[in-house]
């Protein structure tokens, strides 16, 4: 999920309404502010988006979590019972969550909720669950949803209409979107990466120009922030495998905790070259404490 994180709240941050009206199920709301989504827990839990909303003219939160994959680290009804009971005891508002699933096989075993005991004694929470493959994309084609545009490569087709057609019928209709070009071009390399996880990438790479997309003053930023990402998890993992590979008896499990804290590129090229020079795990892993304190 880290490669898309970004352009998933830059896209909920940007169309907020229309994630609202996905969420609710009606046009009938209206988002009133973008909350911060840094929550202090047990340990700092960033949860993707939560916006105060009005909704059946009452102002409630709206907590919308994405997930490209089932929750691996905690099952998803505890995560989502975690998020809203911060979420209440911060603000002091109703909290209504959704889990928007974006892989095809993801969400389907997901119960919407979590409860134990009776009405009297015991816990009832409930979330919305929403499946982009269990939708009719069609309808948000033709809606003026435009922030959703770019999730319908993942949606299901009209009856009878095959992949490649229906995957050019949504790039067709975010060309002529009701946008800026800046906007449409956002739109289109969103469309493109999350279109690349289910259908070949190199099929919105004949659809969909370079010079389309960076348009967008964001692709630019998201491009370099995803390189800086990917050079970073290789890098570790190259100062780990110098790690097995010389010392095959040794636990680099310690070794991996502490540079997953470390974000500076130059600073894991140095750590590297120390590991290349290292008499032992253990030293490194001295070294590597001594320094960060």
């Amino acid at each position: 999920m880290a490669q898309y994180d970004e352009i998933v709240k830059h896209l909920m941050d940007r169309f907020a309404d229309d994630f609202a009206m996905l969420s609710f199920g009606t046009p009938d709301v209206k988002v009133l502010e973008t909350l911060d989504t840094e929550q202090q827990t047990v340990k700092v839990h960033r949860n993707d988006m939560t916006f105060k909303v009005r909704w059946h003219n009452e102002t409630v939160l709206l907590h919308i979590e994405v997930q490209t994959e089932d929750s691996r680290d905690k099952p998803m009804p505890l995560r989502m019972l975690s998020y809203a009971g911060e979420l209440l005891l911060r603000h002091e508002l109703p909290v209504y969550s959704v889990v928007l699933y974006l892989s095809p096989n993801a969400g389907q075993t997901d119960p919407g909720g979590y409860r134990y005991g009776s009405d009297a004694f015991g816990l009832r929470h409930g979330y919305q669950v929403i499946r982009l493959a269990d939708l009719e994309g069609e309808s948000f084609l033709d809606a003026a949803s435009v922030g959703l545009l770019p999730f319908t490569p993942l949606m299901k087709p009209p009856e009878g209409m095959n992949t490649e057609a229906w995957l050019e019928r949504c790039v067709e209709k975010t060309i002529v979107a009701p946008a800026d070009s800046q906007t449409r071009g956002t739109l289109l390399f969103a469309l493109s990466m999350f279109g690349g996880l289910v259908h070949d990438p190199s099929f919105f790479d004949e659809l969909i120009s370079e010079e389309m997309m960076q348009e967008s003053p964001y692709y630019e930023l998201l491009a370099q922030r995803i390189y800086e990402r990917s050079a970073r998890e290789t890098s570790i993992n190259n100062i780990l495998s110098v790690l097995t590979e010389r010392f095959p008896l040794s636990d680099v499990q310690p070794v991996e905790q502490a540079l997953e804290s470390i974000s500076d590129l130059e600073r894991l090229t140095e750590l590297h070259r120390t590991a290349v020079r290292t008499s032992s795990v253990e030293t490194f892993l001295q070294g590597l404490d001594a320094s960060e304190v």
